[in-house]
C-alpha cells in the first residue's frame, strides 16, 4: 500500500471547531462555568500555534550554527523563567538552578542524539535540533518543578527525622537522603508508567503524527522508542542535578536546617 500525505487546509481546521461546539454545549447545559475559559483557550490555541508555524518556518531556513545555539539558549532561559514564576518557591537561586540544570541536561541528551544516534549533518540542522530540544526542555522542566515541590513536602514531613540525624552527626546529604529519593521517585513514576503502557493503551503523539504524515510505521516506531528513552533520561538527569543544588539551600554552612526558609514554602 502506498503511503499518502494528507494535507489539512485552513477550512478543514475551521471544521474541527465542531469539537469545541460540542464541548461548549455540554458546559452550558450542565452550567459548569468554564465556557468563557474554553473560548479564550480555543482562540489562544489558534493564534499561538499559527504564529509558531510562521516562526518555525523562518527558523528552519536559517543555516548558521550560532543562530541555532542562541535560539537554544533563549528557549532554556524562557522555560526556566516560566518554571520559576509559576511556582514561586522560596528557594535561593532557584532560577539559576533551573537554568543550569536544564542547560547541562540539554547538552548531554541533545548532543548524544544528534551526534551518536541520528548522526545529524550538520549538527545544528534545525529540523532535528529544535523539535528534540523542545521536548527535552519541556519534559525536564516539568519533572524538575514536580521534584522540587515533592522534595519540600518531604522535608516538612521529615523535619524531626532530619534534625535528629543532624544532631547525631550525620552529614546533610545523609540526613535528607530519604527526601531526595522520594522526590525523584515521584517525578519518575509518570515516565516509568509511560514506558510500561506505550503501544498498549495509546499511540504517542509524535508517532501518530509521523504516521499521518505518511512515514513508514516502523520508522515512526524507532523514533518513538528513542524519544521514550530520551524522556526518562532527561527527567533523571534534570532531577538529580537540580536537587544536588536545591537541598543545600535549606541548610546553613554549619549544617543547620533553615526552618524559616522551609516554612515559607506553601
Amino acid at each position: 500500500m502506498q503511503n499518502h500525505f494528507y494535507v489539512i487546509t485552513w477550512p478543514d481546521v475551521l471544521v474541527s471547531l465542531v469539537f469545541i461546539a460540542v464541548t461548549f454545549g455540554v458546559m452550558r447545559y450542565w452550567k459548569i462555568g468554564l465556557e468563557k475559559t474554553l473560548l479564550i483557550g480555543t482562540a489562544r490555541t489558534f493564534i499561538q500555534l499559527t504564529l509558531m508555524g510562521f516562526i518555525l518556518s523562518f527558523i528552519f531556513k536559517q543555516e548558521h550554527w550560532y543562530f541555532m545555539v542562541g535560539l537554544l539558549v533563549l528557549m532554556i532561559l524562557i522555560a526556566s523563567y516560566e518554571g520559576y514564576h509559576r511556582q514561586k518557591l522560596p528557594i535561593p537561586y532557584y532560577y539559576l538552578i533551573l537554568t543550569g540544570s536544564l542547560g547541562v541536561t540539554v547538552v548531554i541528551v541533545l548532543g548524544t542524539i544528534l551526534k551518536f544516534i541520528m548522526d545529524v549533518q550538520p549538527w545544528f540542522y534545525p529540523f532535528a535540533m529544535i523539535p528534540i530540544a523542545g521536548m527535552i526542555i519541556g519534559n525536564g522542566l516539568n519533572s524538575m518543578t514536580l521534584t522540587a515541590n515533592r522534595f519540600i513536602a518531604e522535608m516538612k514531613h521529615r523535619e524531626n527525622e532530619i534534625e535528629t540525624l543532624l544532631s547525631l552527626g550525620a552529614p546533610v546529604r545523609i540526613a535528607v537522603h530519604n527526601c531526595l529519593v522520594e522526590a525523584i521517585r515521584a517525578a519518575l513514576i509518570p515516565n516509568i508508567n509511560g514506558l510500561m503502557t506505550v503501544g498498549l493503551v495509546q499511540l504517542p503523539g509524535m508517532m501518530t503524527g509521523q504516521i499521518l504524515a505518511g512515514i513508514d510505521p516502523l520508522i515512526a516506531v524507532r523514533y518513538q522508542i528513542m524519544i521514550m528513552y530520551m524522556w526518562i533520561t532527561t527527567a533523571t538527569l534534570a532531577n538529580v542535578i537540580s536537587l544536588a543544588f536545591i537541598y543545600r539551600q535549606f541548610f546553613t554552612p554549619a549544617s543547620q536546617l533553615r526552618l524559616k526558609l522551609l516554612r515559607q514554602a506553601e
